[in-house]
């Protein structure tokens, strides 16, 4: 039962993919991992998991698909971008058939999530218990969703859960398979994210626990029937297993580089570079930049490695952020708790309820607490970490946490062995009503939202007249699939050398872009970005008018430098986007496209109010 129902949900996942162009960060995963295999060299990406991007782009080997020449700029500088925009949209590689492999290979990744899910469950609740934990994860729309994008969010939940899992079963039951199992599965924790580096209070913590829970004396010899074999307390078998750990993560690490320090392979040439240098991203940088430098200098880690951890440490101090119409370079404590309260279908904190409660139950009968300490753990240390985190950029980030809920809702179970009717009829509702609110969503899982939010609201149907225009917040390339659409600026100008007027039509806008998150000036529209916009406006309307009097614009050029206006052609269509947005944000769209494109018909009148009216951000 439990595999038919993770290849339901291996089926659900991938299926629910097909036709949907790459998402922002996935052309970069398997860029970087292809790049891997192909070239032995760890140059693109290496901030984001060598283990996920080695496995999604490992069936590529077998498609022949063609790589961007290493002779150019873009790989000498380790731009991933260009580099993954050549290898997805320029060299005639076929498109679907990389993306299906690449998320396929993920789901299946994810369908052995699910089978750790239901083993724990089970191991704790018993079968069916391990059936109500599994269902939750078969049709969680946030599992569905990011079990099949080709990200590094679904691999460190299944390695940290795995290692969370085998470091409280090897404290529990010391032998050389456990503590090497153990070591093992924690090494791919490092290799998975970065974010790896909370399983080491997770460890401590499982330890101290494991210290204070032990019977002791009588009591120990009495239970030794009951519990594991567990034999008095060495420091030293303890210190011994640490130590082993130690040398395995470090050993798992380096042979995930082949064992080389130099990030760079074996057809290096001159002027090799990542895309950021090094003295960039360690400064100010503190204690971490200190021990990132030791570690560099004398080659304690692969170089890819502890660059992509000092990447990671610089980016996450400061990052764009939204929140419910509120922007943020630094967060809010309260992103996460928002988002899994909204993103989160409600029939699942209802059955955790029930689970709560009969945990209390079984607690009378037994040590209950003792028995689920690794997930209470998990979820405490990581909550802790997420609540003080700065980069607020998604809900994905909090996704580890949600396979210790799935297991600790297994004890729900319990109340459909009682004679409590309420109780049992209202979990059966609760997973009638899970399944039903993701089968809804279907195939948009990403786009989940619960009734806290309001759900979901269905388009307006109609026809689409011309012109188009498109702000995409995405990788996957509009010239590739033959929209023709004007480009709107995206999380960069466009720098256009020519004013090109907008007009009415149909204006389709990522809800991402819509917000203004990733604009320079971005945000809310503001006075001081009003007075720019004007200033700004009459510099572009001046060097319009010299369009057809070549000496007068070879005059306006020198008398203000090319420098001057190339950075004016920039900060013009940042401007004006971020005042056409401004207006729209007071209007609901009248269609969509997957949830996550919004479209507005917009006559030329509503254009010119858009432009050049009055702002209701400004009153």
């Amino acid at each position: 039962m439990a595999v038919v129902m993770l290849a339901c949900y291996w089926a659900m996942a991938v299926s629910g993919e097909f036709g949907k162009s790459v998402t922002f960060d996935e052309i970069v995963h398997l860029t970087g991992g292809y790049s891997y295999w192909l070239t032995v060299d760890y140059r693109l990406q290496p901030e984001n998991g060598v283990l996920p991007q080695r496995w999604v782009s490992l069936p590529l080997l077998l498609g022949g698909y063609r790589f961007p020449d290493l002779d150019q700029p873009a790989w000498r500088e380790a731009n991933v971008w260009t580099i993954g925009n050549q290898f997805f949209h320029q060299l005639g590689n076929p498109l679907e058939s990389m993306l299906l492999r690449g998320r396929a290979m993920m789901a299946l990744a994810a369908a052995g999530l699910g089978l750790l899910v239901y083993a724990w469950s089970r191991s704790l609740f018993g079968p069916t218990g391990g059936t109500v934990s599994l269902l939750l994860y078969v049709f969680c729309p946030s599992m569905l969703a990011y079990g099949s994008l080709m990200t590094s969010d679904l691999f460190i939940t299944l390695t940290l859960t795995a290692s969370v899992w085998c470091f409280w079963a090897m404290l529990r039951k010391r032998s050389v398979l456990t503590v090497l199992g153990s070591s093992v599965v924690m090494g791919l924790v490092f290799v998975s994210k970065n974010s790896a580096v909370l399983i080491l209070p997770m460890a401590l913590a499982l330890v101290i626990i494991h210290v204070i829970s032990r019977p002791s004396g009588v009591e120990e010899a009495v239970h030794s029937s009951e519990r594991d074999p567990l034999r008095p307390l060495n420091p030293w078998t303890v210190a011994a297993a640490i130590a082993v750990h130690l040398i395995v993560v470090v050993a798992v690490i380096w042979s995930f580089y082949g064992f080389r320090y130099s990030a760079f392979g074996p057809l290096r040439q001159d002027g090799d570079r990542f895309f950021q240098e090094w003295d960039v991203i360690l400064a100010d940088s503190g204690l971490s930049g200190t021990v990132i430098t030791f570690a560099r200098d004398h080659r304690l880690l692969p170089e890819a490695y502890l660059y992509g951890l000092g990447f990671t440490l610089h980016h996450i101090r400061e990052r764009p952020a939204f929140l419910n119409g509120q922007y943020s370079m630094t967060g809010w404590w309260y992103f996460f708790p928002y988002a899994v309260l909204v993103k989160t279908p409600l029939p699942l904190f209802a059955i955790l309820v029930l689970a709560l409660f009969a945990l209390a139950r079984r607690a009378r009968d037994g040590p209950a607490f003792d028995r689920t300490a690794p997930l209470w753990v998990l979820l405490l240390i990581y909550w802790t970490a997420a609540l003080g985190s700065h980069l607020n950029v998604g809900h994905r980030h909090i996704l580890p946490t949600y396979p210790a809920m799935f297991i600790l809702a297994g004890a729900a179970a319990y109340w459909f062995g009682t004679q409590n009717r309420l109780a049992w009829r209202v979990l059966l509702a609760c997973l009638v009503w899970f399944v039903v609110e993701s089968w809804s969503i279907r195939p948009h899982y990403l786009a989940y939202f619960n009734q806290v939010a309001g759900g979901e609201r269905n388009g307006l149907g109609g026809s689409t007249p011309t012109p188009v225009y498109l702000s995409y917040f995405g990788k996957g390339s509009p010239n590739y699939y033959r929209i023709e659409a004007q480009r709107l600026p995206v999380i960069y100008s466009l720098g256009k050398k020519e004013i090109l007027p907008l007009t009415g039509g149909v204006y389709c806008i990522s809800a991402t872009m819509l917000q203004a998150v990733y604009l320079e000036p971005g945000g809310n529209w503001r006075p001081l970005y009003e007075q720019l916009y004007w200033q700004v406006l009459a510099d572009m309307e001046r060097y319009a008018q010299t369009s057809g009097d070549m000496e007068a614009r070879a005059r306006l050029v020198h008398e203000k430098g090319r420098g001057f206006w190339v950075q004016r052609f920039k900060l013009y269509d940042q401007l004006r986007f971020g005042r056409l947005v401004s207006y729209l944000r007071q209007r609901e769209p009248d269609d969509n496209v997957g949830y996550s494109i919004l479209v507005y018909r917009l006559s030329d009148a509503q254009v010119q109010e858009a432009l050049y009216g009055p702002l209701a951000e400004l009153q």
